[in-house]
């Protein structure tokens, strides 16, 4: 089972802000380096994109089985977080400066780097692509 995008908080829920976490709901281990994360735009074409980095050492971001990654839209420095599950955590930032995350709703899409769909997730109710990808 690949990775896919499990919720987004337009709002965000402390000082860090607005966020999208993507779990690992399979078995095994899976890279998250070589995909990226972008939200919904009229034309589709990734005006906001998240490509989650290699690690310091330039190997593969790697999430275990049931392991969640925080992306946070705002600055800060990326980290292993130990989550309330006992599960690790992965906290990321994006860097940006302003919200990205549409409060009446949008939608988070996990592509691959040539563009091949993984997973999406809608909140709220935005207008929609019309392939519903």
């Amino acid at each position: 089972m690949e990775p896919h995008v499990c919720r987004i908080s337009q709002k965000g829920t402390d000082s860090r802000g607005e966020w999208v976490s993507v779990v690992n709901g399979g078995a095994t281990t899976v890279a998250l380096t070589g995909l990226e994360l972008t939200d919904y735009t009229e034309t589709q074409e990734h005006v906001h994109v998240y490509r989650f980095p290699k690690t310091t050492a330039g190997s593969s971001l790697l999430l275990g089985p049931g392991e969640h990654a925080f992306v946070f839209t705002g600055k800060g420095q990326n980290q292993l977080h130990a989550g309330q599950s006992g599960k690790r955590e992965l906290w990321l930032f994006a860097g940006r400066s302003a919200p990205i995350w549409n409060n009446d709703g949008d939608v988070a899409y996990l592509r691959r780097l040539d563009g091949t769909f993984v997973s999406s997730l809608t909140v709220g109710a935005p207008a929609r692509h019309p392939n519903v990808h």
